[in-house]
């Protein structure tokens, strides 16, 4: 319990701390969504044969062998920090009225795009490439925890009775389930934290976690990860390949002894075990049943919108409601896991009391998907607008055109050689944003109190020259408190589908037979795997891209990465693929139904 604990923490805590680093390391979301998936891609490289061989191991000593992969990925994931420069951000708010600042502000002269020594030293200190190694990292850690759920799983359901079976899973599935609620909490308190802090003096540090640029330690809970993996495989290693199992499974599975001695002597003449082949009788058995096909559609779906969600909620909630990560990560954390959670046990003890069989899980399966589906449909609907950009979102106060131009220029600024790569958002009269004091027609700057202002603007309309800009955007968000009807929204389909999760995982082992139950649970994740959790962020951070109206350009690496989102655009097109995969699932669950009902 403790291992599998351990691994979705770690998994929901990288899925927190993703958009810090994606702001780290200047990412676009569909390359964040490769570094969500690669723990799935190096999972899916030997699920098959782990699932396939693991009734014929020593499951808790394989189990544990998988952690000392763990505990290497996650020294890797970390090494960027420690192997990297310090962060550096841009706070003009505090920057001197000459030199830096002046950067920003229109004139006459184009000016010169970093590159040769400014870049070399960057390229040297590779700092726009450390996030491979959280990549690779990621794909040992799934290499080392593939045999966690196909072994882990099948160890327990064959030493319990059929029922108590049941509760085991729902409890052991429970359980994981805090994982996540932790793995968020540990996020939220991380990404308080300055990225770099013992490393820098953090009183220079001038930005709030709500600021655009902020960074949170996002790698300090992989460190607490490594501690709990050291832990958790410990005791492992000292687990019996077989426990002493109630009559009734006994009965049921046959003598587990006797097989394992018949196995022992087959061989095959090159001296592999004959177990080998039999792996494709194994697949065709599985892929001829039509409600274990049924049961995988289900279960890739939910996984679908499960690993979107997971990904780039945190995101979301960021960019549609203007909290920060750390707020974000709370939310998600403290109040909508736990619906989930209790759905889950809820589903394990109406299983139980009612004894339910393949049909009746099946019926809990629709009512908990039609109601999951009706209650996400609000999230559709509730939103913010996106926040008045001159250029972007609204037009310039000086232009006469009602509609927006093509470009984020103007005439007021057309003179002005502004940096089309750069935000650096200022707040102008009327609640408008401007890209940068570039782009507002700022020529001057002025100082009170240690904070900058720029002056002499030209596209701030009438009077705008004698009008001053402030650092920063207008508003984080223009409609915040909203946020509490999405997470109402959320939480209460987290519930219902949460009571499905146990029926799930029963009807992926009892729609095969005996001797394939810990290859069809392995050959269930690997599907999830190839269609769910590997394209499933990536197809969410795709649909994000394509919603961003700003993309800003690191001048040395040439990466771009989005800073102004559509949020209606995002918000459909998010919570839309969300909606999408769960009529799927509900279609599949109601074709299951209809084939346990002829087999009655």
């Amino acid at each position: 319990l403790f291992e599998l604990l351990h691994q979705v923490l770690a998994g929901t805590y990288s899925r927190s701390v993703l958009s810090s680093i994606e702001r780290r390391f200047e990412l676009p979301s569909t390359i964040s969504a490769v570094v969500s998936s690669s723990y799935q891609i190096g999972n899916l490289t030997v699920m098959a044969l782990v699932s396939y061989l693991g009734s014929k191991v020593n499951r808790p000593r394989f189990l544990a062998a998988g952690s000392l992969l763990l505990f290497i990925g996650y020294i890797l994931v970390v090494l960027p920090q420690f192997l990297g420069d310090l962060y550096v951000f841009a706070d003009l708010s505090t920057t001197s009225t000459s030199n830096h600042s002046q950067t920003f502000t229109c004139t006459e002269v184009a000016e010169i795009t970093p590159h040769s020594t400014s870049c070399e030293m960057e390229e040297e200190k590779a700092n726009s490439n450390m996030y491979i190694f959280i990549i690779v990292g990621m794909m040992v850690c799934g290499i080392g925890g593939a045999p966690t759920q196909p072994l882990g799983l099948s160890y327990v359901d064959d030493h319990a009775s059929e029922h108590n079976s049941a509760l085991y899973i729902g409890i052991i599935t429970t359980i994981t389930l805090v994982g996540p609620a932790l793995g968020y909490l540990m996020g939220s308190f991380c990404l308080k934290i300055w990225v770099d802090f013992g490393r820098v003096d953090l009183d220079s540090i001038t930005i709030d976690p709500k600021h655009q640029s902020w960074v949170g330690a996002w790698w300090l809970g992989f460190i607490v990860c490594i501690v709990v993996i050291a832990i958790a495989s410990f005791p492992l290693w000292f687990f019996p390949k077989h426990l002493e199992k109630p009559e009734e499974k006994t009965k049921e599975n046959g003598n587990i002894k006797e097989k394992k001695g018949l196995m022992e002597k087959e061989k095959v003449d090159n001296g592999a075990p004959i177990e080998l082949k039999g792996l494709g009788a194994a697949f065709a058995r599985l892929f001829k049943n039509p409600q274990y096909i049924c049961v995988l559609v289900i279960f890739t779906s939910i996984g679908f919108k499960i690993a979107g969600l997971g990904t780039f909620v945190v995101k979301y909630l960021e960019v549609a409601f203007g909290k920060s990560a750390s707020q974000s990560s709370f939310l998600i954390g403290a109040i909508n896991l736990p619906f989930l959670i209790i759905g889950t046990l809820l589903g394990s003890v109406i299983i139980k009391r009612w004894k339910l069989q393949k049909l009746g899980m099946v019926r809990l399966c629709i009512c908990g998907f039609v109601l999951s589906f009706a209650c996400m449909i609000p999230s559709f609907f509730i939103g913010c607008d996106t926040i008045a950009h001159a250029g972007l979102t609204v037009p310039y106060p000086t232009s006469a055109e009602t509609e927006i131009a093509d470009g984020v220029e103007s005439t007021c600024n057309s003179m002005c050689h502004c940096d089309q790569n750069t935000y650096i958002p200022v707040c102008g009269p009327a609640n408008i944003t401007y890209l940068s004091p570039c782009h507002a027609g700022c020529t001057d700057t002025s100082s009170e109190s240690g904070k900058n202002e720029y002056t002499s603007c030209s596209c701030l309309g009438a009077n705008g020259t004698s009008q001053s800009v402030t650092i920063g955007r207008c508003f984080v968000s223009n409609c915040e408190e909203s946020v509490w009807g999405v997470i109402v929204s959320k939480s209460l389909s987290n519930f219902f589908s949460g009571m499905c999760i146990t029926a799930i995982m029963i009807l992926k082992m009892r729609t095969v037979l005996p001797q394939d139950k810990s290859f069809g649970i392995g050959i269930g994740l690997l599907v999830y795997r190839v269609l769910a959790a590997i394209p499933g962020p990536i197809a969410f951070g795709a649909l994000i891209d394509s919603s961003c109206l700003f993309w800003s350009q690191n001048p040395c690496s040439n990466r771009s990465y989005c800073t102004v989102y559509d949020n209606h655009k995002y918000r459909r097109g998010f919570i839309g693929l969300v909606l999408i995969a769960q009529i799927a699932s509900i279609v599949a669950a109601i074709v299951l139904h209809s084939l346990v009902v002829k087999e009655q």
